[in-house]
């Protein structure tokens, strides 16, 4: 795998991702931006870049989980 660099931000989500799905057993993206205090437009796009990267998988209007 190519080294990715997080911004502290994508951090911030991969790190929500995993409180969530530890606690609620899933992160959707209504949870991560109450999560984050952000939009949900903002997740998405955060997501999206997420993906790309390889550290995500998400579908639109499924959940969010860690690779």
């Amino acid at each position: 795998m190519d080294s990715v660099t997080l911004t502290p931000a994508m951090e911030d989500y991969l790190e929500a991702i995993l409180r969530l799905v530890a606690a609620e057993g899933e992160a959707r993206v209504k949870r991560i931006a109450e999560a984050l205090s952000v939009h949900k437009s903002t997740v998405t796009a955060a997501l999206k870049r997420l993906v790309s990267d390889g550290l995500v998988e998400h579908r639109p209007y499924g959940a969010a989980t860690l690779t």
